[in-house]
């Protein structure tokens, strides 16, 4: 049980939740169907996910020594290597996994986990990380569509959390520093700037199918709304932390208000379903 527990916290369990999520965002925008064959890349993506999160304390273990000392890999509870072995095992299984779902799906997995492997080894200390970040994203959804239609539809909507995750990922390279107050607030602006467009993409596409997505952008952009203003008021590492921790899980909400506008009020149901066990292992497991 400790081992699992350790395991749970090298991979960062609550938030690979999210992972499958961005997939049934993917399906539903590009009118891909759900099936018995279809339904494995959502486990493909988070197998990607986990594999992505262990690679990324095997290689960052030297630096994490000092910033982050409570870390399962500086902290002596797993080995370097054995995360390497994790995560290597995480992406051969996602790979077989989205096999199962068509050759289509089989190539975007193999460049979602080459997008993985590069940001984790080579991009992420680099101005090119937080795109390569976001693309990893936008990548996880294209799972999703490449059972159904590559549209403007769906390419738009996956251009939308590109735009979320590359605000999130450059907000991120301050949870060990204070952020400039200037950026706190660009990104604040810009996390809006996305919400707005998306509602907007919603409603234009759909129409009053669409407007059931507003409610889930509505409840992400109160969710998001506390850790921002804390973190406005102070840009110092905990807050930042706190609007990394929301920005990750609110991508639920944010796949939720696609699926609802896409496919109906239930798969949005659905979907945002999978942020309560988020939320709940956030508590007890690591999340940043």
């Amino acid at each position: 049980m400790k081992r699992l527990r350790i395991l749970f916290e090298l991979v960062r369990l609550p938030n690979i939740f999210t992972a499958p999520a961005d997939v049934v965002m993917g399906m539903s925008v590009s009118g891909g169907a759900f099936t018995a064959h279809s339904s494995t890349l959502l486990l493909a993506s988070a197998f990607a996910y986990a594999g992505g999160m262990a690679l990324n304390d095997a290689w960052d273990a030297p630096i994490d020594a000092h910033e982050r000392p409570e870390r399962p890999i500086p902290s002596g509870r797993i080995t370097r290597a054995t995360a390497f072995r994790v995560a290597g095992a995480c992406f051969v299984l996602c790979l077989l996994l989205a096999a199962v779902a068509g050759p289509r799906a089989l190539g975007v997995a193999a460049i979602l986990v080459a997008a993985v492997i590069f940001y984790d080894g080579f991009a992420k200390g680099s101005t090119s990380g937080p795109p390569a970040m976001a693309a990893c994203r936008a990548l996880n959804v294209g799972l999703g569509i490449a059972v159904g239609a590559l549209t403007i539809t769906s390419a738009a909507s996956a251009a939308l959390l590109f735009a979320y995750v590359l605000v999130l990922t450059v907000v991120s390279r301050f949870e060990v520093m204070a952020a400039p107050i200037a950026l706190v607030r660009g990104a604040a602006l810009a996390f809006a700037a996305v919400l707005v467009t998306a509602g907007a993409l919603l409603v234009a596409r759909w129409d009053g199918q669409g407007a059931l997505g507003i409610v889930f952008l509505g409840a992400l952009a109160v969710w998001l709304g506390r850790p921002v203003r804390a973190a406005l008021a102070e840009p110092a590492p905990r807050q930042i932390i706190g609007v990394i921790k929301a920005a990750v899980l609110g991508i639920i909400l944010f796949d939720a208000a696609f699926a609802a506008g896409a496919c109906g009020p239930a798969l949005g149901v659905l979907t945002a379903a999978l942020f309560a066990p988020a939320y709940v292992l956030g508590r007890r497991f690591a999340s940043a």
